[in-house]
């Protein structure tokens, strides 16, 4: 089933579909495909029950309007939250229940949680309003009028993707700013979609013949990783306590924000940025091409990893979810389903969530022959579970 053409432009877009692949050890490595999660949802059938943007099946909610959560393990306890209920659909409408691997389970939880941070049309009424308030109109001409003071705009129009502008921006901020203060022009600040409805805005008013759309390929983060150290961003910004402490931990400041909000961040802070850096005798980052993007991809990727779980949580969640029914930890307790310490499952909350998923189904139908409750997971539950696991399992090993 191919995927539908506006969730394809959305995707290529906004660059920032992401998977994640689990190493050998456990670990979870930056992505080498960040498109193989949109293929999972599609071959696993996602698709014919939920729609994106309401493009897809209409038995579930649209997943491209519903939070998914803050973090992969957060959205795949969701799953299984909801586990008993789409199994109940799936049997009313004669639908086969999908089983993953660790890696495919990985790569669609990134999928959903990049939907929220993808860039939906922009609105040209409101941007050509943000054109005149922010006083673009003062220095740059756009469909034959405007100021001549910087270059015009109509070059834009062929950029489908916000963030090409939003990169000149960044890369042209010092000139700009010297600009602004000797027009005595304020310095504008951009919010939300803000950058998404200019650029529409652009794109409808440009006077420039038909040109050939140019998407942004997707962010890649093993790259982003790259650049974020030769750019010198490491030297004023941690990521989960690696790094410098000039600035703040890019890895524990989760980006709730789409590709074009975080561009805008970039930009209101760019002022500040370059304060520091010139204190600091360092070189203000500049980006090309997909630079902006893959930096971007990069920290979004590290912020949804989610904090450590902790087992001494994940032995009040057990206790809390009645896990012990079924589950011995250690040999001890019921053993109607396996023994958790010895699970293969252990060794990753990715793997974890991937088994509790495929064994939802049988879970499900003993729970209610039982008439029990279906235990729902929340917040850290599918990582604190893991280590717990992990715990006993280590203890069980040491001499």
């Amino acid at each position: 089933m191919p995927l539908p053409g506006a969730l394809l432009t959305r995707a290529l877009v906004s660059a920032i579909l992401l998977s994640t692949l689990l190493a050998a050890g456990g670990e979870v490595e930056l992505p080498q495909d960040p498109l193989s999660g949109r293929h999972v949802f599609i071959s696993k059938g996602c698709v014919r029950c939920h729609a994106i943007w309401r493009e897809g099946g209409g038995i579930g909610p649209d997943l491209g309007k519903v939070g998914a959560g803050r973090s992969f393990t957060e959205l795949a306890g969701v799953l299984w939250n909801h586990s008993p209920e789409m199994l109940d659909k799936m049997l009313e409408h004669k639908l086969p229940r999908p089983t993953f691997t660790s890696a495919e389970m990985a790569s669609l939880v990134g999928f959903l949680l990049y939907l929220a941070y993808l860039d939906e049309p922009g609105d040209p009424r409101v941007g050509e309003r943000l054109f005149r308030e922010k006083a673009c109109v003062r220095c740059h001409r756009l469909g034959g009028s405007g100021g001549n003071v910087g270059p015009p705009l109509d070059r834009y129009q062929r950029y489908i993707s916000p963030l090409f502008m939003a990169q000149a921006m960044w890369n042209h901020a010092p000139r700009m700013t010297e600009q602004m203060q000797a027009l005595g022009i304020e310095r504008p600040v951009f919010q939300g979609r803000e950058m998404t409805d200019l650029l529409s805005y652009v794109r409808q008013t440009a006077q420039s013949p038909m040109v050939t759309p140019v998407y942004l390929k997707p962010g890649n983060p093993q790259r982003g990783k790259e650049l974020f150290a030769e750019k010198g961003c490491s030297r004023c910004h941690a990521i989960r306590g690696e790094g410098g402490s000039v600035g703040p931990d890019l890895g524990r400041q989760p980006l709730r924000r789409n590709l074009t909000e975080v561009a805008g961040l970039m930009w209101n802070h760019e002022p500040h940025m370059r304060q520091k850096t010139q204190e600091l005798d360092l070189p203000l980052p500049r980006f090309a091409e997909q630079e902006m993007a893959d930096v971007i991809a990069y920290l979004y990727f590290m912020a949804l990893q989610g904090e450590p779980g902790d087992a001494m949580r994940g032995r009040r969640a057990f206790e809390r979810l009645r896990c012990g029914a079924c589950h011995a930890v250690g040999g001890v307790g019921e053993h109607i389903g396996p023994d958790m310490a010895q699970s293969q499952a252990v060794r990753h909350p990715i793997e974890l969530a991937t088994a509790m998923w495929n064994h939802g189904a049988v879970m499900a139908q003993w729970v209610r022959e039982r008439d029990l409750p279906w235990p729902t997971l929340r917040g850290n539950d599918v990582d604190d579970l893991q280590r717990f696991f992990l715990s006993v399992q280590q203890q069980k090993q040491d001499p």
